[in-house]
């Protein structure tokens, strides 16, 4: 098991427990999301910036290896930090971030696999994300209920198809869906589709149950 597998499943387990349960332990699942987001980020950055000068300069003596887990584990501390501290600034940009990724890869389903798709979608998911989170602040119960509920399904729903996508059973589960993204994603279809197949279903189970268990 490597060190994405390793944080995928932590990821996992915290977006079914903030997708279940983050009405009432909603600063530990600020804490949970805003590492997540870290991870997210911290995996970019190493892809386009840091995994392309490993071995030169400054980074000649660092291992590949050793460098992807130090960026990762930094920005998950770092991110799990300031959703502690600053979780009603760091919410609300988690949602936007998380919005921006999910409408930017909607949109190049949508209008083709370019630039300006996925620009497009990310501004218009960020804005959402920004908006959802603000409401859910403003009016909290069944609205903190449905933003902590789409958060929680989108990283189990993410995690979980990563997971299933190379199984039987996740190819079964994706057979629905998996046309729909087999011409601009080939190779990724089958992990989008049961994305959107457990993405949907989380997000509806995730309202249900904080809907009876809430304690506000």
């Amino acid at each position: 098991m490597n060190i994405d597998e390793i944080f995928l499943g932590i990821i996992l387990v915290g977006g079914l427990f903030i997708g279940f349960f983050g009405i009432n332990f909603y600063r530990i699942a600020c804490i949970i999301m805003n590492g997540a987001t870290g991870y997210v980020l911290g995996r970019m950055l190493y892809d386009y910036v840091v995994g392309n000068v490993v071995g030169e300069g400054v980074f000649r003596e660092m291992d590949a290896s050793a460098g992807y887990s130090f960026v990762i584990a930094v920005f998950v501390l770092g991110g799990a930090a300031l959703g502690y501290f600053f979780y009603q600034i760091m919410s609300p940009l988690c949602a936007a971030i998380g919005g921006g990724f999910l409408f930017a890869r909607l949109f190049q389903v949508l209008m083709g696999r370019d630039i300006s798709s996925a620009f497009i979608g990310a501004v218009i998911g960020g804005f959402l994300g920004i908006i959802i989170a603000l409401i859910a602040f403003k009016f909290e119960k069944v609205a903190l209920i449905v933003f902590t509920s789409l958060i929680g399904a989108r990283f189990a729903g993410y995690s979980g198809a990563y997971f299933l996508a190379t199984t039987g059973i996740g190819k079964t589960i994706a057979n629905p869906f998996v046309g729909t993204f087999a011409q601009r994603f080939p190779g990724e279809a089958t992990q989008m589709a049961i994305f959107l197949e457990l993405y949907v279903v989380l997000l509806v189970l995730g309202i249900v149950v904080q809907l009876i268990i809430r304690d506000d």
